[in-house]
């Protein structure tokens, strides 16, 4: 990649509205600092081949020895996206579960972050520790399943065991987020309470402490809560080697080819759909015909 002029970066440092703060975390050796060099080539700082050698954000000499991140490090990066120009503000934070205090400062000053999981060794303690972080921060996060070259190369899954290998960590994620999502309802539904019987003076008695509170997850909105790949925040990634795509990739690569609108590819691209070629339609049971989407157009 061509050096990015240092110009464009000064020039975006005077409008606020066009800077963003993004923050990458990840538990240990799940390829995070690799991912951050990735994004420093993308700018031409350095070459791209060098991505995950030379550990360009770990500065400090002992972190170079080791070979972790120890402490949190920054760099801007500049990002254009449908013509619209960005400043990033990139911010590289230990995976160690020892410097997790880090971390929480990382993530108190960035506007998203991006979780990074190895999907071979799936979700992880520090993992389960950053998605809390991010969560109690209310900042969006993106995901990124990094090595998927590991399932290939290491694992030898065949495509539709890699495709379920990935929805299983898809669904251990999504699962550590209904736990926050549903603790954070009954704390909150447990406090209202509270000031409620305060409010009115009511007298606790084994006899009235019943109480639905399954009510109060119905009532909660968990919409935008989930990673789903047909909703854009999951990447499918190897870090390691430069290249990464979501399914809106994919959805925009394919749908001139097979003359079908972006909009509903994003749709049926991740989940149980096949084409049918003789039809020249979109159906489901892809599992039990072995000819899942997703895996005819990615693996």
């Amino acid at each position: 990649m061509r050096l990015v002029d240092s110009s464009k970066l000064l020039e975006l440092q005077n409008k606020p509205t066009n800077i963003r703060n993004i923050c990458i975390v990840a538990h240990v050796d799940h390829g995070k600092t690799t991912l951050a060099d990735s994004l420093v080539a993308s700018n031409g700082i350095i070459s791209q081949r060098m991505s995950g050698k030379l550990r360009y954000m770990d500065s400090r000499p002992d972190e170079q020895e080791r070979g972790i991140t120890m402490k949190s490090s920054s760099i801007a990066l500049y990002h254009c996206v449908d013509q619209q120009e960005y400043l990033v503000n990139l911010i590289d934070s230990p995976g160690h579960i020892d410097f997790s205090s880090e971390v929480s400062t990382a993530v108190r000053l960035c506007d998203g972050a991006i979780v990074v999981v190895d999907v071979v060794e799936g979700v992880c303690p520090q993992t389960r520790l950053v998605l809390k972080q991010a969560y109690s921060e209310n900042i969006r996060a993106v995901l990124v399943l990094n090595k998927i070259d590991r399932l290939i190369l290491e694992m030898q899954l065949t495509p539709l065991d890699a495709y379920v290998h990935l929805m299983q960590v898809l669904e251990q994620v999504n699962a550590v987020m209904g736990e926050l999502f549903t603790t954070e309802v009954f704390e909150n539904e447990e406090s209202t309470m509270e000031k409620e019987q305060q409010k009115e003076k009511v007298e606790k008695k084994e006899d009235n402490n019943f109480y639905d509170w399954t009510s109060a997850l119905d009532d909660a909105d968990d919409s935008n809560l989930y990673f789903a790949p047909e909703h854009g925040n999951v990447v499918f990634a190897s870090a390691a080697d430069g290249w990464g795509f979501t399914i809106h990739t994919f959805a925009k690569l394919f749908s001139e080819k097979l003359g079908v609108k972006e909009e509903i590819l994003r749709k049926v691209l991740w989940g149980d759909f096949y084409l049918n070629t003789k039809t020249k339609r979109f159906m489901k049971g892809a599992q039990e015909k072995a000819k899942n989407l997703f895996l005819s157009k990615s693996y």
